[in-house]
């Protein structure tokens, strides 16, 4: 039967440190100190990514016995590096997934998820998530909201295409006026400007966005509308069942419970919040500051003055790749020079 004592958080770090830090902080601040924490380093060697793995031993290190670091030293796709977590590192039967630019702003969260994911059926349950505001399903629903309707209605009047065409998985689509598409790809991930307006309606009023959704509740998600995953409850055994010889641990979650009839079920009540996706993050940036004002860490932050840090971060990434390049001039030289000597000896 699941419940605290063995379930345990594993949050899938890259080499965002600024996203990193406040996730971190919420997590700690919002969770039993009996629950434990694993911090996985799965993008080592790109820009950020050792900043990140500072975060994640310090954090270890401050937080003896129920904050625990792996790192495998390697870049590798999120399937594989949550696999050999699962399969050498965490005993724990339920593992509570978590993307390192999303975090939840309520206390009880992680009682919440395990309670649902007990009250469902042990052969249908795939996992619980979240309400996600940044997210294709949560912003969705938060637009279905009579609070945000109209104006979320105002700013999109006009019909618009979503999705991605992936063979066998999905195709694109088009919302009308005032929708938002809930799928794979869907419409708040396509558009920068919507990820801002939903982060100030929600993340930036945590009292707001709390009760916008208190009154929802578990709904179950159709996996053919292909949920975007920032957060999810499932026991340890899914994840080898998933695996089909793909890369993409959200794709072959979704073709595995829609071939299989498996239930994703989410906690609407449950919010969380989703910096941004990829595309949408040069164009966010300058939210964080009120995000961490927002969120104020229970714990001093590791860095005080977040712009300073980031110049003198930008600086020294620049000398880097200028010294590295630098290297690669110099062997091209020297190999070229070696080559013209060595026609100059033959000709002799």
């Amino acid at each position: 039967m699941i419940s605290l004592s063995n379930t345990a958080i594993l949050i899938l770090t890259c080499n965002d440190f600024e996203a990193l830090d406040i996730t971190i902080g919420q997590v700690l601040a919002t969770t039993p100190a009996s629950v434990p924490v694993y911090l996985l380093s799965n993008c080592h060697g790109l820009p950020g990514a050792d900043i990140c793995e500072d975060m994640c031993r310090f954090t270890a290190r401050q937080n003896y016995g129920r904050v625990h670091w792996l790192n495998p030293m390697k870049a590798q796709p999120a399937f594989f590096g949550i696999q050999d977590a699962i399969e050498n590192h965490i005993d724990a039967e339920y593992i509570l997934k978590l993307d390192d630019d999303a975090f939840p702003i309520t206390p009880g969260w992680l009682e919440g998820l395990i309670e649902t994911y007990a009250e469902q059926d042990p052969d249908k349950i795939a996992y619980v998530s979240g309400l996600v505001n940044n997210n294709p399903y949560g912003f969705h629903r938060l637009t279905r909201l009579p609070a945000l309707r109209e104006a979320y209605g105002a700013i999109m009047a006009q019909s618009h295409m979503a999705g991605e065409y992936v063979p066998g998985y999905q195709e694109f689509r088009i919302a009308g006026p005032g929708e938002a598409d809930p799928g794979g790809w869907g419409t708040v991930w396509q558009f920068p400007h919507l990820a801002r307006w939903i982060h100030e309606e929600t993340t930036l009023q945590p009292e707001r966005f709390r009760a916008l959704t208190a009154d929802l509740g578990p709904v179950v998600f159709d996996p053919k509308v292909r949920y975007s995953i920032n957060v999810m409850l499932f026991r340890r055994d899914l994840w080898s069942k998933v695996a089909t010889g793909g890369v993409d641990d959200e794709e072959m979650l979704n073709l595995y419970c829609d071939a299989n009839d498996k239930t994703i079920v989410i906690r609407e009540d449950i919010p969380f919040v989703h910096l941004y996706f990829g595309p949408q993050k040069r164009y966010l940036a300058d939210l964080l500051p009120g995000v961490r004002e927002a969120y104020p860490s229970p714990h001093p932050r590791l860095v005080a003055d977040w712009d300073a840090f980031k110049a003198n971060w930008q600086i020294e990434l620049l000398k880097k790749m200028t010294g590295e390049a630098t290297i690669v001039a110099l062997k091209t030289v020297l190999r070229r020079l070696r080559n013209a000597a060595g026609r100059i000896v033959r000709r002799r």
